[in-house]
């Protein structure tokens, strides 16, 4: 073979390389779309089997520690906590100490034994992180930069719907949506029909882990959120859209949402935000638009 031979040779399969790394991207990104898809499906059915055991779905959050004069705070437990027997988790949700009033003091004091004791936030639960998310499985050290100390978490990825109305992260008891603080909701409050309001939904992590913490955290932006802010792509810091405050996703196309009939959909970025309001409300007498 010639030198010229050899160099068409590697044109060709540099060429094809370039050609099949997009579509090798494309697939990847199709699978963990699928698998987080599958990821909210399964937390479907373990929302409806607790529904049936306890005739509500779980709470959206303890009330934690008092702050501000809020109901919210620090030290929360959040609906996954309640919902991790049905996950195939018992022995974490045996673990846990749900009559503290601040799981995050109860969290540290549990990590801090010697030996360590068990508990069930610094366990990273696959079901509760989306694949196509970068900060899925990386642990969020004790302290900095934590708003509070709450021990080492691994975040996730599925918070509830609170509704309409964000609340600033402060927490709020009035939710017109499924999930809020010291929610109670039934499957016959959603007289907005299952088909047409949103019970979990998908929010990226930051960069610096410092929100998601489903099992143990705060309360609004922890374990639950609304839509007020609409749906935007990617991440943004601080400022009126802030990402914690809102739904969003990693996914090229959109976010993916879990409704109370079961299914999941995953919702276009260029979604109506009225008809994206109306969706995450439970008993409002609106009908929402195309979606």
């Amino acid at each position: 073979m010639t030198l010229i031979e050899l160099l068409v040779v590697f044109g060709i399969i540099s060429l094809l390389t370039a050609l099949l790394l997009p579509a090798v991207q494309q697939a990847r990104e199709a699978a963990q779309q699928t698998q987080c898809k599958n990821n909210l499906r399964q937390i479907g059915i373990a929302l409806h089997s607790y529904h049936d055991a306890h005739q509500a779905l779980p709470m959206g959050s303890t009330s934690g520690v008092s702050f501000n004069g809020k109901p919210g705070g620090h030290g929360a437990w959040g609906y996954a906590a309640f919902l991790l027997p049905w996950l195939e988790q018992r022995a974490a949700y045996d673990s846990a100490n749900f009559e503290t009033p601040d799981c995050c003091a109860w969290t540290r004091a549990q990590q801090a034994a010697t030996p360590r004791a068990a508990e069930p936030a610094s366990t990273p639960y696959r079901v509760l992180i989306c694949p196509s998310d970068p900060m899925g499985f990386q642990l969020l050290p004790d302290g900095t930069p934590n708003v509070f100390l709450c021990g080492n978490l691994y975040p996730g990825n599925y918070l509830g719907v609170s509704g309409d109305r964000n609340f600033r992260c402060q927490g709020t008891t009035r939710g017109n949506g499924t999930f809020f603080t010291l929610s109670s909701v039934r499957f016959a409050h959603l007289t907005d029909g299952a088909s047409q309001t949103m019970l979990i939904g998908e929010r990226g992590l930051p960069t610096d882990l410092a929100w998601g913490w489903l099992i143990c955290g705060g309360t609004e932006c922890e374990h639950y959120a609304s839509t007020e802010l609409g749906l935007h792509r990617g991440y943004v810091g601080a400022g009126l859209f802030a990402s914690n405050e809102r739904f969003w996703s990693w996914h090229n196309a959109g976010t993916n949402f879990l409704f109370a009939d079961g299914r999941v959909q995953s919702l276009s970025f260029d979604v109506d935000t009225t008809t994206f309001k109306r969706l995450s409300t439970r008993a409002a007498g609106d009908v929402p638009g195309n979606f």
